[in-house]
């Protein structure tokens, strides 16, 4: 009896075991499939209010020109891209018969987007949060931008006038805000160097009409080494020469 029941301990442990690694395969095939998973695809949901066009274009930005990468035909007013970006950069999206386009931030997320012909300016984006975080940046910016548009009835009425003397005041003060505007460009930039959108603005700075180098490359050389491999930064190499 007591052989009989080592038998069936022993038995019992190798049942134990098998079963065990089993269930390790699996969680482990399960772990593997997850990760997959993770690296998943954007998609782009759009709806489009106020016009009808046929055809709906997603565009790559390069330089100053657009490039159509994929389409999608309009049904019901709606419209779908599906893909994936190694790096979350800004396209633009454009429309068959119309010479708008709207530009967001394409990362691997489900993003849905409403799009409004009697107001492109205030276009809706949900579900990506690279476009909430440069919504909130073009909104404080924009803002700094609203004092110019406070001294331009007295800029017209002082060039009417041929005022010199004030003419040169509010140019000075129209400067003021230019490089309020830079500053606060910066110390976004300086602030969250861990963002895309970080990246984004300073390769912006390369629009500019005057240049600064060298601010450009320290806040450069400041971004994280994962930020430094997106597209924005790495134009931003290509063009000071960094590499």
């Amino acid at each position: 009896m007591k052989k009989i029941n080592t038998t069936l301990i022993k038995c019992l442990i190798l049942v134990c075991s098998c079963s065990f690694i089993l269930v390790t395969c699996k969680k482990e095939h399960l772990q593997k499939k997850e990760a997959v998973v993770i690296k998943k695809a954007y998609t782009i949901n759009g709806t489009l209010n106020n016009f009808h066009p046929q055809e709906v274009y997603l565009n790559k930005i390069i330089e100053n020109s657009i490039y159509v990468i994929d389409s999608s035909k309009v049904i019901n007013n709606t419209f779908f891209f599906k893909g994936f970006v190694e790096h979350p950069e800004r396209f633009a999206i454009s429309f068959k018969q119309y010479s708008s386009t709207v530009i967001l931030i394409v990362e691997n997320t489900d993003i849905s987007i409403t799009i409004d012909a009697e107001n492109f300016e205030n276009t809706q984006i949900e579900g990506s949060k690279l476009n909430s975080e440069l919504k909130n940046y073009q909104s404080k910016s924009k803002n700094i931008f609203k004092k110019i548009t406070y001294l331009f009835p007295q800029f017209q009425k002082y060039r009417l006038e041929n005022n010199a003397n004030q003419l040169a005041k509010i140019n000075t003060k129209m400067k003021e805000i230019e490089q309020e505007y830079i500053d606060f460009s910066y110390n976004y930039i300086k602030q969250n160097n861990n963002s895309y959108i970080a990246a984004m603005i300073l390769r912006d700075q390369l629009k500019n009409t005057e240049i600064d180098t060298l601010k450009i490359i320290n806040s450069y050389n400041k971004l994280t080494d994962s930020i430094k491999k997106s597209p924005d930064a790495h134009i931003i190499a290509l063009t000071l020469n960094l590499h």
